[in-house]
């Protein structure tokens, strides 16, 4: 089969070498096909903003897999004139700004149509773009595409973006120039009826409004594809924030918003809204965000500052590089620490007019990390700051003036709903309706009353309702209701209370089980001598929207809050009132006292004694020398001969 050849090795006969020179030469000439076929992925230099969950097709030639999918912006363009240089640049961009495109080389098809994939991401996208280039109207590919996005526009209502890159509008219009010459060629090659087809595409789209490269920008490309982008940005709604439909009531907002961020100064204004959870501090910032965001090159919404900056790691960080990410559309190197994060943000913001909302803002310091001072950006800025913590927004005011800016600093608080917005917001998620059904209004109106003004609560209540036609459940949920808090809404309310100090949990606790519309001078006495320091206490409760001291100088707080209070105390021991801090409820009190049932833990009792005996009332002295603290006689009889002393831990009296 083999002799031997030179150097003694063996080889094979001369057919048995043909057939394998013949294989290798087909092996070699399939390599060398597919090498020219296949091109290295194209990596865009900058990535998605981390809020959008969609990612452009990595390669220049779309799969079929990518074909499957919805794009936002497809870009029609010719390969041998742009797909290194613009094309690439603009893709780059949309991406980078979070924008799902699709991207498809057409200089690599075979057959005579468009594949059905290809007129899917054509007809699912918002925007076409095709980019006019001298040779686009040589391929027949670019204009089957061109073909189809007209047809979507005009059925449709699909939006084209024509960008003039190296032609004039007039000759892409007309047929003229370069796109003469390739129709002399087409006319040869193609029936009439299809080069007629492609002659209307390019005259409809050469009579929109597109982007000339010379015209608009000088001929600077990047300053195009940044224009480009805001817009395909603007159409899409790319930068606004998600609003629920069921809106009630905003328009009182708006307006006070309005009139705030715009007065006779033009320089940099910072708005900040404060009030308690629930208010609506959140939503009242995004619709004002969106209503302005159009009118801004630079915006960023930044949600739950708070519990990102605090309960995330690197949290700071991470806000600083989202911010600094979705203002300049494209992603930075590493932030090493915070410090280098103030540094990056002062350098990407100088000189530019922006638009920012921080929003659940509870420290100073969170905001000087993320938007530093107002010299860093262009006048006409606007700032707007959501809070529950009113002190923020004290120290933002001091600064403004310390820097002279007295003018840059508003706040605005907004109100609760009154009774008939309460019920229509309540009936937009109970009923999908503005009012209730004739045979459920007066139960509506029973809900809605619980709520006291809050949306956040008639938000929640009215989603616990929805689709429950049973009005006996309605009525059981409502007796429920009115002893036990939902859980949602206490869950949202106690964010307020958990940066309180001991002292100020105290002193919380004890404005809503016991002192709620009463003279704020009356306890103050027991603080004062329990160590509680109440006028600091006092302060930062009403700072954080916690408590309200009226003119009467009376402490009010909001029902809800007080619910939480109560829930909170009665978390210490559901079952046995006598193993709890305060007893507010003069039944279960009484209860506690007749039975022996306080325990060490009861600090404070609030006792009715309209039907107390004078023995039961003369237990008290020996009761009382334990661990209370504090107790209240309501409705005194004036039979009863009060106990000679009754005394308090550190607050004595001569009646209580």
């Amino acid at each position: 089969m083999y002799r031997e050849g030179f150097l003694g090795l063996p080889t094979f006969s001369s057919s048995i070498v043909a057939i394998a020179t013949a294989v290798a030469a087909i092996l070699l000439f399939w390599f060398l096909f597919k090498k020219k076929e296949i091109h290295p992925p194209k990596m865009p230099t900058a990535i998605p903003n981390n809020n959008t969950s969609t990612t452009a097709a990595p390669s220049t030639s779309a799969s079929a897999a990518d074909l499957a999918r919805n794009y936002e912006v497809f870009l029609s363009f010719r390969g041998t004139d742009t797909r290194e240089s613009f094309t690439d640049f603009l893709y780059t961009y949309l991406v980078g700004a979070g924008i799902h495109t699709f991207r498809d080389d057409n200089e690599l098809r075979i057959g005579e149509e468009i594949s059905p994939e290809l007129i899917k991401a054509i007809k699912e996208s918002k925007i076409s773009i095709p980019i006019f280039s001298k040779n686009y109207a040589s391929s027949k590919w670019c204009l089957l595409e061109l073909a189809q996005m007209v047809e979507c526009h005009v059925n449709e209502g699909q939006k084209i973006f024509p960008i003039f890159y190296d032609v004039d509008a007039s000759d892409v219009r007309n047929q003229k120039g370069s796109y003469e010459e390739a129709f002399r060629l087409h006319e040869k090659k193609f029936d009439e009826k299809t080069v007629q087809r492609w002659r209307d595409a390019l005259r409809t789209v050469g009579q929109l409004k597109g982007y000339e490269l010379d015209k608009e920008t000088n001929g600077y490309e990047g300053e195009l594809v940044k224009k480009v982008v805001r817009s395909v940005l603007l159409q899409l709604k790319k930068n606004y924030t998600h609003v629920p439909d069921e809106l009630v009531g905003m328009d009182h907002h708006v307006e006070e918003m309005t009139r705030l961020l715009h007065d006779d100064s033009d320089g940099v204004r910072i708005i900040g809204i404060h009030g308690m959870g629930g208010l609506g501090k959140t939503t009242i910032a995004k619709v004002i965000y969106n209503q302005l965001c159009e009118s801004y090159e630079y915006c960023c919404f930044l949600e739950d500052v708070r519990e990102k900056a605090k309960h995330q790691q690197d949290g700071l960080v991470n806000l600083q590089k989202q911010l600094v990410s979705r203002i300049l559309k494209v992603d930075l190197p590493a932030i090493v620490d915070v410090d280098d994060g103030i540094n990056k943000i002062k350098d990407a913001f100088h000189g530019k007019k922006v638009l920012i909302v921080l929003d659940d803002v509870d420290e100073k310091s969170q905001f000087d990390k993320l938007v530093g001072e107002c010299s860093w950006f262009e006048k006409e800025s606007k700032i707007i700051v959501t809070t529950r913590n009113k002190e923020v927004l004290n120290a933002l005011e001091v600064t403004c003036i310390k820097k002279g800016l007295l003018q840059a600093y508003k706040s605005y608080e907004p109100e609760l709903m009154n009774d008939y917005h309460s019920l229509q917001l309540f009936s937009k998620y109970a009923f999908m309706r503005d009012s209730p059904p004739e045979d459920y209004y007066i139960l509506s109106k029973k809900v809605v009353s619980t709520a006291a003004g809050l949306p956040l609560v008639l938000v929640v209540l009215g989603s616990l309702f929805f689709g429950n036609g049973d009005k006996d459940l309605w009525e059981e949920k409502l007796r429920e209701l009115e002893k036990i808090p939902n859980e949602e809404v206490l869950k949202k309310l106690r964010i307020s209370f958990e940066p309180l100090n001991d002292r100020q949990k105290r002193i919380f606790l004890d404005i809503a089980c016991l002192f709620t519309g009463q003279d704020q001078a009356n306890p103050c006495y027991m603080w004062d001598d329990c160590e509680l320091y109440p006028r600091n206490g006092i302060n930062t409760l009403v700072l954080r929207s916690l408590v309200k001291v009226g003119d009467d100088n009376t402490l009010r707080m909001h029902d809800q809050l007080r619910d939480l209070g109560r829930e909170i105390v009665r978390e210490e021991n559901f079952n046995e009132p006598g193993e709890r801090s305060r007893v507010w409820r003069p039944e279960e009190a009484l209860d506690v006292l007749k039975g022996g049932l306080g325990t060490k833990y009861v600090e404070a009792l609030n006792l009715d004694f309209g039907a107390v005996e004078q023995e039961e009332f003369e237990q008290l002295e020996s009761y009382v020398a334990g661990c209370l603290v504090f107790l209240a006689l309501n409705k005194m009889s004036s039979n009863l001969k009060e106990p000679s002393m009754i005394s308090y831990k550190g607050y004595k009296d001569d009646a209580a």
